[in-house]
């Protein structure tokens, strides 16, 4: 019973994702200009990044509880394998841990660790109910580790950096909204206006297409700036023809069942576009 428990709430904080949030981390750190790289910032680092992820996914389950009956029955609060109560002190203790991490490397550290984690709850709380303005922030908190690994290594963001987290941005931007084609009868129980609730699948479709497309058209900048080797170009390709095959797809069918695929997919395509950067900027 204890061990299952301990399962549900370890569910919670969702480790894949927390996990790819430290990654995300050392490649910011990795596209700065000084590549710094000390021992136990690295596991502050750590902290911070599951601390701060982990404790957004908790609370976002919990203000997510009623849709997720709908959505996604197996999370652990609507299952019932832990209580909502449970959601809130692990979740707050958790986000504690990763600012106080923050906040031991460097008074800059903490401060986008802050941004972050507030801009994540108040999207939880308040924004995800109006839809693409909701999605616009959740972008945000997705490059945010990015750039907390630059400003953990340099003291501020590089022009590399910038030409990485703009595309990145938009992908996962066009991600957001397509992500809404999915959950149409869930968030209607909670009333979020997301762009396939207010305009339909279709259309959803078509924006978030168009921002796969756009992200794709910026990808060779850091080739043409000189700021990554020829190395970038063979996998940057790669994720670019991936964006744009996920972009006619779900074109051609904005279904529920197709959303999901090209969801999950864009993951794919990021990760690969960040590898091309990090080649890159090894080889370079």
């Amino acid at each position: 019973m204890l061990r299952e428990k301990l399962q549900a709430l370890l569910s919670l904080t969702r480790p894949p994702n927390s996990i790819l949030m430290y990654i995300a981390v050392i490649a910011g750190i990795m596209l700065s200009d000084t590549r710094s790289l000390r021992i136990q910032e690295l596991i502050l680092s750590f902290i911070t990044a599951y601390g701060l992820c982990g404790s957004s996914m908790g609370f976002n389950d919990y203000f997510d509880r009623e849709v997720d009956k709908v959505n996604a029955p197996w999370r652990p609060i609507p299952s019932g394998k832990i209580s909502e109560a449970d959601a809130i002190i692990l979740s707050s203790i958790i986000g504690g841990l990763g600012l106080a991490a923050a906040a031991a490397i460097s008074p800059q550290c903490f401060l986008v660790a802050a941004l972050a984690f507030s801009a994540a709850l108040i999207y939880n709380a308040r924004l995800k109910k109006t839809g693409f303005a909701g999605n616009l922030i959740v972008s945000f908190v997705v490059i945010i580790p990015f750039i907390y690994g630059a400003v953990l290594a340099d003291g501020y963001i590089s022009a590399k950096l910038i030409t990485f987290i703009l595309p990145a941005y938009l992908s996962n931007l066009g991600r957001e909204v397509i992500k809404g084609i999915s959950d149409v009868e869930g968030d209607a129980l909670r009333d979020v206006r997301s762009v396939a609730r207010v305009k339909g699948r279709g259309f959803a479709a078509k924006l978030g297409a168009v921002f796969y497309l756009v992200a794709v058209f910026l990808s060779p900048l850091p080739y043409l700036l000189r700021l990554v080797s020829w190395l970038y170009l063979p996998l940057v390709a790669a994720a670019d023809a991936g964006f744009i095959w996920s972009a006619y797809s779900i074109i051609v069918e904005p279904s529920k069942e197709n959303s999901l695929k090209v969801k999950n997919l864009t993951l794919v395509w990021m990760l690969i576009a960040l590898a091309a950067f990090l080649v890159g900027s090894l080889g370079f």
